[in-house]
């Protein structure tokens, strides 16, 4: 009797391990939510771990869950790390692909699982208004037969929380600003020192009279490059150091790059011989006449607002083309912001 239970048992073993082979070694989970927001506004919020804690259907399951995030503040390289109690686990999340403004793709590794699983945010615009978002997770669980059981059950186990967590980004998302910046064409950059001959200059938040100062600067900063031997190497740049629409004044420094760093310039003239910013930065393109920049950088501001940055300096402007030989459509202006 009892070798006839052992063989009972070996055959059973046997029998459930050969099923737990044919069974899926890959598992995918999806849900989705409709969010009454442009594309745009949600992908801020999910294309880093800044705002994660605020929609994320774990962190409310451990009060005490600790928390790192790492690496750049949103995009490709953004890292996150929990450790908590046993209904949250601990772990590692890493942005691995984004693509503004339709998808990010985030590599998960679980402690105690050696493979690690993705997870896709898709965002669908609607026609009209609002927005698609579809949550999937992607696991493949590997040649163990065991974890192919456990495969079925993890639609049960983990489809709840990501129903719990797209409802509360539709509520985070939809209780801030929905301001379309989809349009902008924004690169985040780790930006080097460039040396540079500027001038100081001022005018009203007018036009043409910003044009007109900017001009007699550059002439200033050309005078002292000539004196000095020095070559421009890049277009010319401008750096806000103060704009107020209400008192109607502008106040910047006119720079041109030059090829050296070890040039003399005289201490008591206009022209001084300085370093760009380094560091992080957005940079964006602005394409069309210069009197459209300020809506640009309305969509910036929501930008910034929307990922959850802060200004790090004074943002410049880089004239690309020179306006007396471009179309004013085609012109093309670089905009720098130092962010962190």
């Amino acid at each position: 009797m009892i070798r006839n239970i052992i063989v009972g048992l070996v055959v059973l073993i046997v029998v459930l391990l050969l099923i737990g082979l044919m069974l899926p070694r890959t598992v995918q989970i999806s849900r989705s939510v409709v969010i009454n927001a442009p594309p745009s506004s949600i992908f801020a919020v999910v294309d880093g771990f800044r705002q994660f804690e605020r929609w994320s259907p774990w962190a409310e399951k451990d009060p005490n869950l600790k928390v790192e995030i790492s690496g750049p503040p949103f995009g490709v390289g953004a890292h996150y790390s929990w450790s908590g109690n046993k209904d949250v686990g601990s772990g590692t999340q890493e942005i691995i692909e984004s693509h503004p403004y339709t998808d990010v793709k985030t590599r998960l590794t679980f402690s105690g699982f050696d493979q690690p699983s993705v997870a896709v945010m898709s965002l669908e615009p609607l026609a009209g208004q609002g927005t698609h978002v579809t949550w999937a997770l992607h696991s493949d669980l590997g040649g163990n037969p065991l974890w192919h059981y456990f495969g079925l059950l993890m639609d049960k186990m983990v489809g709840p929380d990501y129903e719990r967590g797209l409802a509360h980004l539709k509520t985070l998302v939809e209780s801030q600003a929905k301001t379309d910046f989809g349009a902008l064409q924004v690169e985040r950059v780790d930006l080097q020192p460039q040396t540079i001959v500027s001038v100081a200059g001022s005018a009203t938040t007018d036009v043409d009279a910003i044009g007109k100062a900017l001009g007699a600067a550059y002439g200033k900063v050309g005078v002292a490059m000539k004196a000095a031997g020095l070559k421009q190497v890049a277009a010319p740049v401008s750096i806000t150091r103060r704009y107020d629409e209400v008192a109607k004044v502008y106040e910047f420094d006119a720079g041109i790059p030059v090829d050296r760093a070890d040039a003399s310039l005289p201490a008591d003239g206009p022209a001084k011989l300085t370093k760009t910013y380094a560091g992080l930065a957005l940079k964006v393109q602005h394409q069309g006449p210069y009197a459209t920049l300020g809506k640009t950088y309305e969509l910036i501001d929501a930008f910034k607002k929307a990922y959850g940055l802060q200004d790090n300096g004074d943002s410049w402007e880089q004239y690309v083309d020179d306006p007396t030989t471009t179309p004013a459509a085609e012109v093309k202006t670089l905009i720098f912001v130092p962010v962190k």
